[in-house]
């Protein structure tokens, strides 16, 4: 009795019955979603720290012109902005702090993103950090 060879036998799958197409495609899917999934964690931690940092200044303003008109003093102003945004990790560059004899305060503020890529990559790095100088007037 010749035999079929097109017949494949329930015993012995065929090679091509494997599934190594599937796991394949499914491997490249997964592995494009998580890099688009860290890509997108990247871009939205860098937008939030760029509005975020933007706040956080304009309040340290108001906290240094509140004290500078109260106090008179340029000590007790920055004083007063740093202890506004330390708790938030923020940096105020004392060379970046000014005040007008009129109370108007100018500072700039440092913030570093959270970043799972663009922190480790070196030519990226200097994407991670925010700065943002803000100038507000005295309390009315």
């Amino acid at each position: 009795m010749p035999t079929d060879p097109f017949f494949m036998s329930p015993d012995r799958p065929s090679s091509c019955d494997r599934g190594d197409v599937v796991l394949g495609w499914l491997t490249k899917v997964v592995a494009t979603l998580a890099i688009l999934g860290l890509m997108g964690f990247d871009a939205m931690s860098l937008a939030v720290a760029r509005v975020q940092a933007e706040d956080s200044a304009q309040q340290a303003v108001r906290a240094a012109s509140t004290s500078y008109s109260t106090t008179r003093d340029l000590q007790a102003a920055y004083d007063a902005a740093v202890a506004r945004v330390g708790a938030s990790g923020d940096t105020i560059d004392p060379a970046g702090f000014t005040v007008t004899p009129e109370g108007a305060v100018t500072l700039s503020l440092r913030r570093e993103a959270p970043t799972l890529l663009v922190e480790k990559i070196p030519q990226l790095r200097e994407y991670s950090v925010t700065t943002r100088t803000v100038t507000g007037g005295p309390p009315r």
